[in-house]
């Protein structure tokens, strides 16, 4: 990794660590956790929760052994520990580089602490026989640590973009703006984001329930039922609120699109989010009307979790706080202190680098 030398007003040099590792991390992490949590959407489907009777060890045995329910298991728990990793080293890169940008250290402190709960409440699953509530739970667990690593990556990448070079790429793609404008952004998005993130999360709570309680198969047309029975009744739970959810993030798309001031990417994510809402909703209707075949049910899965990924993206883009121009980590001393207090601040290069590029996102 290479490193910038900053000379002091008093001839002192700074040895500034390059960030470049840091966002590197919170970039590679976003996808291995999709990845994790698609693999336990096979694992759902597949009836393969049960493969691996023990926990940590697979029925005795710690590599990938058995069947290929046990072999899925395993599989699963060896990318959770991964993504473990993962997370646990992009927050030490953050406390060592970026720890006085307060959206970085919260951000990289939410993804350890979902992935510290995330990890027990597996465990809790096997030893529980998949009961119903623990399965929602980690479903819901592991959406929460997307949603934290996502923000993550958001947050350093906005933080790590400080360079003129930077500045000029953000502006040719239209993905910055002046502070107040995004202020304004922000403000207005809110309540549309806010609804949208809320209303997608109990969607896939209720998927969930319909999954575990073997309801798949209780509704076989779309959108109505022929006949009414409790797994009906969990399909209409399930159907209604993916209707709200529609509404929820067609309303955001309107205003995104409406407002003016969004940038090209925040435009794009938008557009990215109402393709997977309807890809969704396609993929549930195949599902029901050709007997939830597992193909057809991963898929539906697996774009409902890109949906959600590609949503709290957005939210990230337009709620966070403008970047902090962190070009560099945090500093070094070879030599004598300029400024008191200058360990812990931005350097100047990329507090002047903010103020010409503005906030800016990915």
């Amino acid at each position: 990794m290479g490193s910038r030398v900053v000379v002091g007003a008093h001839g002192g040099r700074a040895v500034k660590r390059s960030p470049r590792a840091l966002r590197r991390l919170a970039i590679v992490t976003v996808p291995v956790t999709y990845a994790l949590v698609v693999l336990g959407d096979t694992v759902r489907v597949t009836q393969s929760g049960m493969g691996c009777r023990s926990w940590p060890l697979c029925n005795g045995h710690i590599g990938l052994v058995g069947d290929y329910h046990a072999m899925l298991e395993q599989s699963h728990r060896y990318l959770a520990a991964a993504v473990t990793v993962l997370v646990v080293l992009t927050y030490l890169a953050a406390w060592r580089q970026a720890r006085h940008v307060r959206s970085v250290r919260l951000a990289t402190l939410a993804s350890v602490v979902t992935i510290a709960v995330q990890v027990p409440l597996g465990a809790i699953t096997v030893l529980a026989h998949n009961a119903g509530w623990t399965v929602a739970m980690h479903l819901a667990g592991a959406w929460l640590v997307v949603a934290a690593v996502t923000v993550t990556m958001v947050a350093v990448t906005r933080s790590t973009r400080s360079s003129p070079v930077a500045a000029s790429r953000a502006a040719a793609r239209g993905a910055s703006r002046t502070p107040a404008a995004d202020g304004l952004v922000a403000q207005t998005l809110t309540t549309p984001l806010g609804v949208s993130l809320v209303a997608v999360f109990l969607v896939a709570v209720a998927g969930m329930l319909v999954l575990h309680d073997h309801a798949t198969l209780s509704c076989p047309s779309w959108p109505l039922c022929p006949r009414w029975s409790s797994g009906a009744a969990l399909q209409y739970l399930h159907r209604s609120m993916a209707l709200v959810a529609g509404v929820a993030v067609a309303w955001l798309a309107v205003r995104v699109w409406r407002l003016g001031r969004t940038t090209a990417l925040e435009r794009s994510l938008t557009a990215a989010t109402l393709g997977l809402l309807l890809a969704t909703a396609a993929f549930g209707a195949v599902v029901a009307t050709t007997g939830a075949p597992e193909y057809a049910q991963d898929v539906h899965l697996a774009l409902a979790s890109g949906l959600w990924l590609t949503l709290v993206a957005l939210a990230s883009c337009i709620l966070l706080p403008g970047a902090q121009g962190l070009a560099v980590g945090s500093p070094t001393r070879t030599g004598p202190r300029s400024v008191a207090g200058e360990h812990d601040a931005p350097s100047e290069l990329g507090v002047l680098a903010e103020a010409r590029e503005g906030p800016q996102c990915l």
